[in-house]
């Protein structure tokens, strides 16, 4: 994508004027633009393509937000809702063990879970064989959590300050990224963390979903305040190559039909059908997961 001619302030594009105050968290370019419904406070870049939100702040993650939090979204508990946690986590890990194929044992492979919240998908991995898991975990009680329930070691760390003595084949991070202040600086740290041929791999909101696409206002509104930068399909790949990664797989993780059309619609039955089968096809969702090999 061409870069802006010196001298130039404005120019009009169907998401606002240029905004040239501004610097893209990821790519660093300068060319970036207001969305519109976004408040003044949602930006897109023009050269990668990424959303980020200018009016980021970090929240604490307290026992609250595990407990409280999390039931009123999910009607139950973080810690109640293990069993789904762990089913989901033993798919993605069968989807990093096909993009790293079958050359080392597992029990030779070793992983570092960032933002590893109860340690669920630490303990799949653990379970599925991996010689060395690891996380970090900026909650203390969550760190806390890990090791007393399931033995796990987990470092009660922001990631920036964690300091590590190895390199690792795995780095996974589950809505992880949007909440980093500096998602350029965490993906360099995380590709020098990984050994040659090493997966990455996390999952982060999507603007190439139902929300951001037919509902751009209530998105703006429900954006929380802790995320920095929504990817899309698109976006990631080309981000992620851009910094060094070979391989990226992007799919979606989430396909919710009603959140089109509503389910007590005489035309929900046949959208969903279809739906249901265009949407992982195009990588059309809310949250995306993406795999990508140093």
């Amino acid at each position: 994508m061409s870069r802006r001619k010196k001298g130039k302030k404005t120019l009009s594009r169907p998401d606002g004027p240029f905004q040239g105050g501004l610097v893209c968290p990821l790519c660093l370019a300068s060319g970036v633009r207001p969305l519109r419904a976004g408040g003044g406070v949602f930006f897109r870049c023009r050269r990668c393509g990424i959303v980020f939100n200018s009016a980021y702040r970090p929240l604490s993650y307290d026992e609250s937000y595990f407990l409280d939090d999390y039931r009123g979204q999910y009607g139950k508990t973080y810690a109640e809702d293990r069993e789904a946690i762990r089913r989901l986590a033993d798919a993605r890990l069968v989807r990093i063990f096909s993009l790293y194929g079958g050359g080392a044992p597992r029990g030779s492979l070793s992983l570092l879970d960032l933002g590893s919240a109860l340690g669920f998908f630490l303990e799949s991995a653990r379970d599925a064989g991996l010689g060395r898991v690891c996380g970090v975990e900026l909650s203390r009680y969550a760190s806390e959590w890990c090791r007393r329930e399931s033995g796990l070691a987990v470092v009660n760390s922001a990631f920036e300050d964690a300091v590590f003595d190895e390199t690792f084949d795995i780095v996974s991070a589950w809505y992880f990224l949007e909440h980093c202040e500096n998602p350029r600086e965490t993906i360099q740290r995380i590709y020098a963390l990984l050994n040659p041929g090493g997966i990455f791999a996390f999952s982060a909101p999507s603007v190439f979903g139902p929300q951001f696409v037919f509902d751009r206002g209530d998105w703006a509104a429900r954006h929380p305040v802790d995320h920095r930068v929504d990817f899309s399909p698109l976006t990631a790949v080309r981000v992620l190559k851009r910094m060094g990664f070979r391989t990226v797989r992007v799919r979606a993780s989430g396909v919710h039909p009603e959140r089109i059309v509503p389910r007590g619609s005489p035309l929900y039955p046949p959208f969903a059908l279809l739906y249901r089968g265009i949407a992982p096809l195009v990588r059309f969702s809310d949250t995306i997961e993406i795999y990508a090999r140093k």
